[in-house]
């Protein structure tokens, strides 16, 4: 008994033991297969890797789409809708401008041609005086025009706030002329002030459009002095003192009239300050007054008398002598023609001289009770020709003949 139970033990044991040896193998050959599969599985990778870092890069798929744009989808008939349409569409500025105006002026150039024509249908053989305008109709025409003329600046700096001689100067005078004047500005300063212009001198159309015949009301006034200010105000705050001044002295009215009156004066840059400090406060306090009332016109007379004394004060006696000179319109004249024509210095106070001597010769001749009329005029003819030939003498062939055109106080000499 104990013997067989012996035995079954050992079976038993046996048999434990080769299960065990079964169990490992099993674990072995199955860590065998995952480590191949492992291996097998970065070997793939690593050959997707190096076929990637070798293939070409996939182009993108490009796909056309059109939106139909036609030019119809931006016009209007509403100027201000048209323009905002430009825009919103990435125009450039410049073009919005040059399109609009294109369009505006081709507008009122149809209207301009209207007021030629006297409503005739054009027939070959009908001769000119046919087609001649009455008189009612040129009187419709110059009314029709000069209302033409006041509208279409207006309109232009109502749509793009610019300004309409401006921007014809650029096509018919000088495009660079505000850039050269305003050199002293940075472009940035520059395109701010010029803006600010148009901005300003938009206003004060509108003010004036209601004005009755052209002269504003004291309201009016008002309100474009303080256009003035408000303008004068940002100018001040956008530029420097030394910047602001300048400005002033480049672009205002003032300036502008004192360097057509101050023709052959030469003035220094520190005399030209002076005046213009002085002119400018002159102009400032009756600026949009009706100087066709007297009583405006005698105020105003009086306080430019007071103010040229003052300045003549200071220039001291031969600057005095040369300023009041300038305001001769024959001076200016002269010396327009000798800086025209290239001639030597001192030529316009030569003729000036000799204008005086033969209008003082020729009063005198005149005056004489003693001279019989034919001895009378053959005197007046003489003056009359040695001024000429003295005059033609000095000023040279051809500046003598353009002068002449202008000049009849010569011819005048002769005249009893």
């Amino acid at each position: 008994m104990v013997l067989i139970c012996l035995l079954n033990l050992t079976v038993l044991g046996v048999g434990f033991f080769w299960m065990g040896v079964y169990y490992q193998a099993g674990l072995a050959e199955k860590r065998t297969a995952a480590g191949a599969a492992a291996r097998e599985a970065q070997r793939r990778e690593a050959a997707a890797v190096a076929a990637r870092a070798v293939a070409p890069p996939v182009p993108p798929v490009v796909i056309y789409r059109t939106n139909q744009f036609r030019w119809s989808q931006l016009e209007s008939t509403d100027y201000r809708q048209y323009i905002a349409n430009l825009r919103a569409v990435g125009c450039p500025e410049a073009t919005v401008r040059d399109i609009v105006i294109t369009d505006v002026m081709r507008l009122y150039a149809a209207r301009r041609g209207k007021f030629y024509q006297n409503g005739r249908a054009f027939k070959y053989w009908e001769t000119d005086e046919k087609r001649t305008l009455k008189q009612a109709q040129l009187e419709e025409r110059e009314a029709q025009l000069a209302l033409i003329d006041k509208e279409l600046p207006a309109v232009l700096r109502e749509l793009l706030g610019l300004n309409y001689e401006r921007e014809l100067n650029k096509y018919f005078v000088d495009a660079e002329d505000d850039d050269r004047r305003l050199a002293f500005l940075s472009e940035d300063k520059r395109a701010q002030v010029l803006a600010l212009q148009d901005q300003s001198e938009s206003r004060r159309q509108a003010v004036l459009w209601d004005a009755p015949n052209g002269r504003p009301t004291p309201g009016q006034t008002g309100q474009l002095r303080q256009i003035d200010r408000e303008q004068d105000a940002t100018l001040a705050g956008l530029l420097t003192a030394e910047e602001k001044q300048e400005f002033d002295l480049t672009t205002s009215p003032t300036a502008e009239r004192m360097r057509r009156e101050l023709i052959g004066f030469n003035p220094s840059e520190a005399e030209f300050q002076k005046i213009f400090a002085r002119e400018q406060a002159l102009d400032a306090a009756y600026a949009y007054q009706d100087t066709n009332d007297e009583t405006v016109l005698a105020a105003k007379t009086a306080e430019e008398e007071k103010m040229r004394a003052e300045i003549e004060a200071e220039l001291g006696p031969e600057r005095a002598a040369q300023f009041e000179q300038a305001g001769n319109p024959d001076f200016q004249s002269l010396t327009l023609l000798a800086e025209r024509f290239d001639l030597p210095p001192g030529v316009s106070q030569s003729v000036l001289e000799m204008r005086r001597l033969a209008e003082d010769t020729r009063n005198q001749i005149i005056a004489n009770q003693n001279f019989s009329a034919d001895r009378r005029a053959a005197a007046l003819n003489a003056i009359q020709a040695e001024t000429e030939r003295a005059t033609r003498e000095a000023l040279g062939e051809a500046a003598y003949t353009e002068y002449a055109r202008s000049a009849t106080w010569i011819k005048s000499l002769g005249a009893n």
